[in-house]
């Protein structure tokens, strides 16, 4: 598979005309840059290599609405943008190191961190794979029943443990989970430092920092309460879509309905129009896709205990057992 075969990590979209140039040196020439990648109001992505030559991802910090580069070098726009460009960095920098902390076969890898030419960076693990929204729009016969729900018992796993260790994802969507040949899920993209640095600059606080569809209502609102409920709501909107081919309503469509006491436009999934999924799989994808964050699921243990045969099986055998005892 080529290298175009990537999301962040691959995908090659098109040049705007701020990146690196391909055989930029980076980290005193530990790593070289290969390509562009993609980019965003809050950086750039680059296919890269290491000094043994293999293959990785390197993500800049470049908020390109203060930011422009004058060589290789990232200079502010203005200079009244110092402060706010320090915040950046320091958020970037905090949460590249939380990840770094993460080891999690179902969560991309963070080898290092590092400044160069004014600006930080974080160099990732390079995953070779096609992300779930490529499959929904190109392979849609890819995955039978049986594989969609081993994939998202394993994302559970790993959201499970981001949890477990306080990060919210908070950019959860079919484009930001690759699958390798295998059909193993891998969660790529955070986008907490990107949240952290529209809360810190008044320009970057216009930058849309959500994704219609998959973003739940709380992530609309400047200063709203985010907790895990958050995530899983993206999470559920992907599976929607993955599951019924269509991709969700906005929340915010949807909370407007809500307000006007209307139906709500998001119909839920059935077992009558998605075929080969029990009623605990779709029903518990509805329950996290609730407009309310109280309504939903509140931890991704609890939706993988209910959706997992075997474990929920076990659980009442051994429910039966006590019983019996008693």
């Amino acid at each position: 598979m080529d290298d175009s075969a990537n999301k962040e990590i691959v995908g090659k979209l098109e040049s705007f005309g701020d990146e690196l140039s391909p055989g930029t040196e980076l980290c005193g020439r530990q790593y070289v840059i290969d390509s562009y990648l993609n980019s965003g109001g809050f950086g750039i992505t680059y296919l890269a290599r290491d000094s043994l030559g293999r293959k990785l991802v390197i993500k800049e910090c470049f908020p390109g609405a203060i930011c422009c580069r004058t060589a290789q070098t990232v200079r502010l726009r203005s200079k009244g943008g110092e402060v706010e460009f320090g915040k950046i960095l320091e958020h970037f920098e905090r949460e590249a190191r939380a990840l770094a902390e993460l080891q999690h076969p179902y969560i991309v890898g963070v080898h290092q961190i590092f400044n160069d030419n004014d600006t930080a960076y974080m160099a990732l693990d390079f995953i070779d794979g096609r992300d779930l929204l490529h499959v929904i729009e190109e392979e849609p016969d890819r995955l039978d029943p049986e594989q969609i729900k081993r994939i998202l018992l394993n994302v559970l796993d790993a959201v499970a443990y981001m949890h477990d260790h306080d990060i919210l994802h908070r950019d959860i969507s079919p484009d930001n989970i690759l699958l390798e040949v295998d059909n193993s899920p891998v969660l790529i993209d955070f986008g907490a430092a990107r949240e952290s640095a529209s809360r810190v600059s008044r320009v970057l606080s216009k930058v849309l920092t959500v994704k219609d569809g998959y973003s739940p209502q709380e992530f609309y609102l400047a200063g709203s309460e985010q907790a895990n409920s958050s995530d899983l709501y993206a999470l559920a909107a992907t599976f929607y879509h993955l599951v019924s081919g269509k991709a969700p309503t906005s929340s915010q469509v949807r909370l407007a309905a809500a307000a006007k006491k209307l139906a709500d436009p998001l119909e839920p999934l059935s077992t009558d129009t998605i075929k080969g999924f029990d009623g605990y799989f779709l029903e518990a994808i509805n329950r996290c896709l609730s407009i309310f964050p109280s309504e939903r699921l509140q931890n991704a243990r609890e939706w993988r205990d209910l959706i997992d045969t075997e474990r929920r099986q076990r659980r009442l055998l051994e429910e039966a057992r006590n019983d019996r005892n008693m």
